[in-house]
């Protein structure tokens, strides 16, 4: 079976794939509740041993993945259900054993999962690294080195007022990099958990192709990251209650954004045994 083929879409559509992933919760909420707070405990009790934080970072891809085949198991079933109910009816499908279905088939693909998850971390700390590695060159020997301010202060008042502009555009201009590399970090990693877990796609393969992917859909993916914003305050303010909603809205939008720009129908959605 060769890899699934991405596709452009409007960047309208990273605010529908919020949509979509909220009439997804809607469809289970208590399932998508219970999922979220098994997550939320696994996530405690692993920040209890040594290296607990790199633990949790580790496995955040695949259990992130196990609510996206969840919320294609579910599309998957109400579609199945709206083929046969009469028009002007409710579609009420039947989610029992959705779960477990779902669990099944994410289990197939754990160990890709496991190693793609631990590619995307290494690369993260590669980038990062590169990252310091610049600033520290930055802040060292050019602009921004403690010799280069001693002769800043050693000019005339014009002088230094130019160059502390000039410094103070740099720190912002730097700034919006940092943002924009963590836009792009987050962005071309976006697929890869749904590529393993649903495209039935090897680990380094499907971080080459959600990068290719995620850059063809930059302004969706922008659009989608910017509601994600407003949307983690508002799940914060009821003492982090609401992130047992917004977990499961991100996971049945990550399967929507698979979806629309892979073409994967859940009834095409490959089989994994």
């Amino acid at each position: 079976m060769g890899h699934p083929v991405f596709r452009h879409v409007p960047a309208s559509r990273g605010v529908a794939w919020w949509g979509e992933g909220w009439h997804s919760f809607l469809r289970a909420p208590w399932a998508w509740l219970g999922l979220s707070l098994g997550l939320f405990v696994i996530s405690m009790l692993l920040h209890l041993f040594p290296l607990g934080g790199v633990l949790t970072q580790w496995l955040n891809l695949p259990l992130f993945a196990l609510g996206a085949v969840f919320a294609s198991v579910l599309q998957r079933r109400w579609n199945d259900q709206r083929g046969i109910t009469p028009p002007g009816q409710l579609a009420e499908p039947d989610n029992e054993g959705a779960f477990g279905e779902s669990s099944r088939r994410w289990g197939s693909r754990l160990g890709p999962l496991m190693l793609a998850s631990l590619l995307v971390l290494l690369l993260i700390v590669l980038g990062g690294v590169l990252l310091v590695l610049v600033f520290g060159a930055l802040f060292g020997f050019g602009m921004f080195s403690p010799h280069a301010f001693e002769q800043l202060f050693q000019g005339s008042p014009g002088e230094m007022m130019a160059g502390m502009g000039m410094r103070i555009g740099m720190v912002m201009g730097l700034g919006l990099l940092v943002l924009l590399l963590l836009f792009l970090a987050s962005a071309v990693f976006w697929f890869v958990g749904t590529l393993v877990a649903l495209g039935g796609v090897g680990p380094w393969d499907a971080i080459r192709l959600s990068t290719r992917a995620a850059l063809h859909n930059l302004g969706a993916l922008l659009m989608f990251s910017l509601l994600l914003v407003p949307f983690g305050i508002l799940a914060m303010i009821p003492m982090g209650l609401g992130l047992l909603v917004l977990l499961p809205v991100l996971s049945g939008a990550s399967y929507a954004s698979f979806d629309d720009v892979f073409g994967a129908s859940p009834e095409a959605a490959p089989e994994l045994t």
